[in-house]
């Protein structure tokens, strides 16, 4: 399989054509629809089941998947490897987020451009949909559809998400939550990835919303946490990461507005003891956020619990 080694100093300087990587003509010697990046730090529980997602159904050539496997210590480079030359495989030595998605980038050789976090499935059915959306409005950033996988998730999370899929930022246009497609111009605006904690946030607030389209044709799940623990953990490095993005970049144009509480009640679609878990939830994701910033503390917390869930990409399809 195409292999590039970017770990290096030198490595980051270089362009996609230095690199040696295979031009994207997949394996039929057609020009590909679409690139795909795939940014991966230990990710053998669920690099295969998105891979496979994404390749099955899919046309000969149809599109070039970028596996940016980054600080891997475990079999994420060996499964990427095992897909021979489905998949070009970018190797980065420093765990890091932001190194492979520009590592990636400079791999990738086709627009439009998806980035694809590993524990997301989704058919290239899907994203092609969601190219024809952007192409019919216009848009330069897309996803298809969002739907919560909730199987598994105690009462408490599946309070809190009954919640959040009711916000402006679930509803008004999603794209991020794991998947975003960009054109050639979307991500001319993007430029290079910056060194943030939260790139899917970066990347829906730096386009309004009428820049962003969803496709309603296909959906892709999102798997939250299980637990009370790992929804706080999750919440906790969005608030951080949204800071941060208030810190660096100011109010971005595709900020998603705030909505009141009553707001919500009057609509009929939560309960008030689904507002006050999500207020609860909220809360300890506040106190959390402030005790890791006293403490100096950067380290990025994965929830695992989200990772274990079988795959369902065969159910994609709305119809």
């Amino acid at each position: 399989m195409p292999s590039v080694d970017l770990s290096s100093a030198r490595g980051r300087d270089l362009d996609c054509a230095s690199t040696g990587t295979a031009p994207a003509d997949g394996v039929s010697g057609r020009a590909s629809a679409f690139s795909v990046v795939i940014p991966a730090h230990n990710e053998e529980s669920v690099l295969a089941r998105c891979l496979d997602a994404l390749l099955a159904g899919a046309k000969p050539g149809e599109l070039e998947i970028v596996v940016a496997a980054n600080g891997c210590t475990d079999r994420t480079v060996e499964i990427a490897r095992s897909y021979s030359d489905r998949v070009i495989l970018v190797e980065v030595a420093e765990a890091s987020k932001h190194a492979a998605l520009n590592a990636g980038d400079r791999a990738a050789s086709v627009f439009p451009r998806v980035y694809l976090d590993a524990d997301i499935t989704v058919s290239a059915a899907a994203v092609q949909s969601v190219i024809d959306e952007m192409q019919r409005t216009g848009a330069l950033v897309g996803a298809p559809r969002a739907v919560i996988d909730l199987d598994g998730c105690s009462p408490i999370v599946r309070s809190f998400y009954r919640v959040w899929c009711e916000t402006p930022w679930f509803t008004d246009n999603l794209v991020g939550s794991g998947i975003y497609v960009l054109s050639a111009a979307g991500h001319a605006r993007l430029g290079s990835f910056p060194a943030i904690t939260n790139d899917d946030q970066y990347v829906h607030d730096l386009f309004a919303s009428g820049e962003r389209a969803t496709s309603n044709a296909h959906q892709f799940l999102v798997r939250p946490p299980r637990t009370l623990a790992g929804l706080v953990k999750r919440r906790t490095r969005t608030l951080l990461g949204q800071r941060e993005l208030d810190r660096r970049f100011g109010q971005l144009p595709g900020r998603a507005r705030r909505i009141a509480m009553l707001e919500l009640l009057r609509r009929r679609r939560v309960s008030v003891s689904d507002l006050l878990v999500y207020a609860l939830i909220a809360k300890m994701a506040a106190f959390a956020a402030a005790r890791k910033q006293q403490r100096g503390d950067h380290s990025w917390e994965r929830d695992e619990t989200s990772r274990a869930a079988p795959a369902k990409f065969g159910q994609e399809e709305l119809g």
